[in-house]
């Protein structure tokens, strides 16, 4: 069974360990609470469906922020590969030097040991990059990967493709940097009003309203 396949098994069986064990949960906590307030099978029912969706929703979230950790340092990574290329360093050496650094994310350092394995057992460097892209779901990887293959059937250095890739890794980290930024005012608005509108109502709202009913009946 290829290394793929194992790790999606993997990860299908620890995900679904994880829901059962979070029905099983949910499902414990609603029978304490219908047996201590009521309510028959429905807390139950609600129970195991919240216990079993939520370490789903948790684990993708955690995945999703693992992943964009690693499109993040794919940025740090192709700058690295840039100054060692533009200093002289073959890509490949250049590459399995950085792959015993640490890139400030996990999943990224695991996906270049990984290469730095399989180059070293006679895989292509490119073929390597992009077999690890598409196992965890890293596009800066495969556009790497791209740019590299790119260069082999040009038969030319690969700087000027690593140079553009550069550039289009920075204007995607800016662009997504303009979209967090923008929806903060949003998030900020939200919370104010969260936060302040229940301490206006019992100030002002309800002793102004108060006063307008005993000048009314009093």
């Amino acid at each position: 069974m290829d290394a793929p396949r194992r790790w999606m098994l993997r990860h299908r069986d620890r995900a679904l360990t994880l829901r059962l064990a979070g029905a099983l949960c949910g499902a414990t906590a609603g029978a304490l609470f219908a047996w201590r307030i009521g309510g028959g099978p429905v807390p139950i029912v609600i129970g195991t469906y919240a216990g079993a969706i939520t370490p789903t929703v948790l684990h993708e979230r955690a995945d999703a922020a693992r992943l964009r950790d690693a499109e993040r340092a794919c940025v740090t990574l192709v700058e690295w590969i840039c100054a060692l290329v533009a200093a002289g360093r073959p890509i490949e050496n250049a590459l399995a030097s950085l792959a015993a650094r640490r890139t400030g994310s996990d999943l990224l350092d695991k996906a270049l040991a990984q290469v730095r394995r399989d180059y070293t057992l006679g895989v292509p460097l490119h073929v390597a990059i992009s077999h690890e892209a598409d196992v965890r779901g890293i596009k800066g990887l495969a556009a790497l990967a791209a740019r590299l293959d790119r260069a082999r059937e040009l038969g030319r250095g690969a700087a000027p493709l690593l140079e553009d890739l550069r550039a289009d890794l920075r204007a995607t980290e800016r662009a997504r940097a303009l979209r967090a930024a923008s929806s903060v005012e949003g998030k900020l608005t939200l919370v104010m009003t969260l936060c302040y509108l229940p301490a206006l109502a019992l100030l002002v709202i309800v002793p102004l309203f108060l006063t307008l009913l005993n000048g009314l009946f009093g």
